[in-house]
């Protein structure tokens, strides 16, 4: 029977998908999953869905408490890690208990940024990263008519479509030219920008915050101003600029950290006996903030740890999401330009759909679905292939 032990700390999908290979790797080796969160581990993208509809919360966890118990996972929620010794190889918790480990997987994911703007302190405004904060900004709702979104990302998407749904008058503030700018081209953007609109939700481009300011007679937040001068009344400010990975676990050990922990494809940091997986994780200079990437470094990680020899390999993934109400899927160069290069495209405006695929001769290098995205897979096929 194995003596070792693997402490984890994280529990997103990269902890859970370390614990279990780990747990396929070696049935017997001890694992400790420790979570900052005092709820069971949750589907962070389906946040958003906890704010339009409270009573579907129970929809976000990822598995009841009898699957840890059945594969021995020791999951220990609202422990907080103050430091590690890595020369000792114990990790101290918050409480001053101190946990013997023979290998650690640093999956401590990522936190909300917001950004050093006046007033970002202020009741009423949000980011969207936990679900206590989901539950918040749930019931900081039912008093508020308007709200203003920062950012037109992925997530700042889907909250402002769960706000415009519990019946507030919803704006988003994209600081950039267009929506979703690295995902669909120019045509395909204005298109769905189309459909956000004919949802509801207005949407205003270059758009940046100077500040947020409060009701001088309640204290909560009023509007917001931009830098143009211009100012937008709310009574709900959500801020989606936005992530940083958190490190601060290994403050004061010589942990290589470019903005993430630094790991090799084996997803080994240049610690001995210290894995890196996920949101925090930079593996061979790669970093994309996917749950699909988080689940393969998990993965390999969780596995190495266990004693097995696993390397990571991460294709370029594509884009590929549900959101206001339409599906976008793209990959690969989705604009590229040169005369070598040739581009079928078909739309419609009505019912607005795209379809791009971009070739150079006849190899597909990249394409934009908005709408209709059935090709999806063969595109992808056919991309890998190329």
């Amino acid at each position: 029977m194995s003596e070792r032990t693997i402490i984890i700390i994280g529990s997103g999908i990269a902890g859970l998908s370390a614990a279990e290979a780990a747990r396929k790797q070696d049935p017997d080796v001890k694992i400790i999953l420790l979570s900052e969160d005092t709820y069971l581990p949750y589907h962070r993208p389906r946040l958003p869905s906890v704010v339009m509809e409270p009573e579907m919360i129970d929809r976000v966890f990822l598995h009841d408490q009898a699957w840890y118990d059945e594969r021995q996972f020791d999951l220990r929620l609202g422990a907080s890690v103050n430091s590690v010794d890595v020369d000792n190889q114990r990790v101290e918790l918050s409480d001053l208990s101190t946990l013997k480990y023979d290998k650690l997987i640093l999956a401590t994911g990522s936190r909300s940024f917001l950004p050093p703007m006046p007033g970002n302190d202020l009741p009423g405004v949000f980011t969207l990263w936990t679900l206590d904060d989901a539950k918040a900004i749930s019931n900081f709702v039912e008093k508020a008519r308007t709200a203003v979104v920062i950012g037109g990302g992925l997530l700042g998407l889907e909250i402002a479509y769960a706000l415009k749904k519990r019946g507030l008058d919803t704006t988003i503030l994209e600081r950039g030219q267009a929506l979703l700018s690295r995902q669909l081209d120019a045509r395909a953007s204005a298109m769905f920008q189309e459909q956000v609109e004919r949802l509801g939700i207005k949407v205003r481009k270059e758009a940046s915050t100077a500040e947020i300011i409060a009701d001088p007679e309640t204290g909560k937040v009023s509007s917001v101003k931009l830098t143009d001068g211009s100012v937008i009344a709310t009574d709900l400010v959500l801020v989606s600029t936005g992530v940083r990975a958190r490190t601060e676990t290994m403050d004061g050990v010589d942990i290589e950290i470019d903005r993430r922990f630094v790991t090799n494809n084996r997803m080994e940091t240049n610690i001995p006996n210290v894995y890196a997986a996920g949101d925090c994780a930079l593996m061979d200079g790669i970093w994309y903030g996917l749950w699909s990437v988080s689940t393969r470094e998990g993965r390999v990680a969780g596995a190495n740890a266990a004693g097995g020899d696993e390397i990571c390999v991460i294709p370029p993934p594509p884009y590929l999401v549900n959101t206001m109400e339409t599906r976008v899927a793209s990959a690969g160069d989705i604009a590229p330009k040169g005369p070598e290069v040739t581009s079928q495209i078909s739309f419609d405006e009505t019912q607005l759909t795209y379809d791009r695929r971009n070739f150079i001769g006849d190899r597909l290098v990249g394409y934009i679905l908005l709408g209709d995205t059935t090709p999806f897979s063969m595109l992808s096929r056919e991309l890998q292939m190329g």
